[in-house]
């Protein structure tokens, strides 16, 4: 009767380990599953966010409009807004101030009037909301930096394939001139690139 007591209670024992054992494996599978969700979530914010600094990038060069366009010389440094543009030419554009556009603007709200969403200068088009694609286009704005002329910051933000993942990068983008004797002090195009994994606290934190 003895052995057969000790018996039951060796059995109780290792079904007991058994089942830890493979609750542990079951919630490390499931750790490694969200875990592998929210890196391809932050890939999809990511590439939407890099895909809104090359749009922003053909807006500085090119411009669809010519007054858009104009705002982007040495001339038209008169015509840009002190704030942050709302207008069809000036949307998006953003004079140097302190604390900068980049963290008092809210970049995240959907119809922000003064962000560019993707697209809407260039006529680049996106797919969005389905599958992996990013739920909403990504948008950006672009500050002018003095004193060097044709400077700009470039602060754009992705989204994944849920709104709530979002990803923000930012890159300098020296316009080319051509009217500079070569050579140029700095070499014309996108110079450095960082991502500002705590916007939403500078943000924050910039608000009055």
């Amino acid at each position: 009767m003895r052995q057969r007591g000790l018996a039951l209670m060796s059995a109780l024992i290792l079904m007991l380990a058994t089942m830890l054992a493979g609750l542990a494996v079951a919630r490390t599978t499931f750790a490694s599953s969200a875990a592998a969700r929210y890196e391809r979530e932050r890939m999809v914010a990511r590439g939407a966010a890099e895909a809104a600094l090359l749009d922003a990038e053909r807006d500085i060069a090119s411009g669809a409009a010519p007054a858009r366009a104009a705002l982007f010389t040495a001339a038209g440094a008169s015509g840009w807004p002190a704030g942050c543009g709302q207008g069809a030419s000036n949307r998006g554009l953003c004079g140097e101030r302190d604390p900068p556009a980049w963290q008092t603007v809210d970049l995240a709200a959907s119809g922000n009037p003064v962000v560019v969403p993707y697209g809407d200068i260039t006529g680049a088009p996106m797919a969005v909301g389905s599958a992996l694609l990013p739920a909403r286009r990504p948008a950006y704005l672009i500050e002018r930096l003095g004193p060097a002329p044709g400077l700009y910051r470039i602060t754009a933000i992705g989204f994944g394939a849920r709104a709530s993942t979002q990803v923000v990068l930012q890159a300098l983008y020296l316009k080319p001139d051509p009217a500079a004797p070569p050579p140029a002090p700095f070499p014309p195009g996108r110079m450095g690139l960082r991502e500002i994994v705590n916007w939403p606290e500078l943000h924050a934190r910039a608000l009055p």
